[in-house]
């Protein structure tokens, strides 16, 4: 059985990336290079240009915040205490938990009276509220900020 699996490539490159920024002394801004660079220590594959878009994501969902100019880069939309698991989900994945997510239909012909269906929505629920309950800043304390290494010229 495989596992690991039960996020996306998207929400994954999110949350380190929150967690990443997180873990900075306040008021340093992170610049996608740098992000890159560092997704790439732990994910030699990372693509920068996929990251690029996540990140995209994340500001325009206020996760993150953009600064522009020379001396630019990303900040945290709020304070990592503040930003929850659950949150970077529905930003990146936009889970929805009304109505059946076993049905290949738009709606459930048997809804309210499918016992698997309640059961599983129970356990949905469950999961969705223990995300809640996991911050940024709770993932951010495991993360190891390195000096930034000079990029390859290109």
């Amino acid at each position: 059985m495989a596992s690991g699996h039960l996020f996306s490539q998207r929400f994954s490159y999110g949350v380190h990336a929150l967690a990443y920024i997180a873990s900075k002394p306040p008021g340093e801004l992170t610049t996608l290079p740098e992000l890159g660079d560092w997704l790439r220590s732990i994910w030699p594959q990372a693509s920068e240009t996929y990251l690029s878009s996540v990140v995209q994501r994340l500001a325009r969902g206020r996760l993150l915040r953009s600064h522009r100019g020379i001396a630019g880069g990303y900040s945290l939309g709020r304070s990592a205490n503040k930003i929850s698991v659950r949150d970077v989900v529905d930003l990146l994945e936009g889970i929805r938990v009304t109505g059946c997510s076993l049905s290949l239909e738009d709606q459930c012909l048997v809804a309210g009276r499918c016992g698997i269906q309640q059961r599983l929505s129970g356990l949905e629920e469950k999961f969705l509220k223990s995300l809640a309950s996991v911050s940024i800043r709770d993932l951010s304390e495991g993360v190891v900020v390195a000096a930034p290494r000079a990029r390859k010229p290109s």
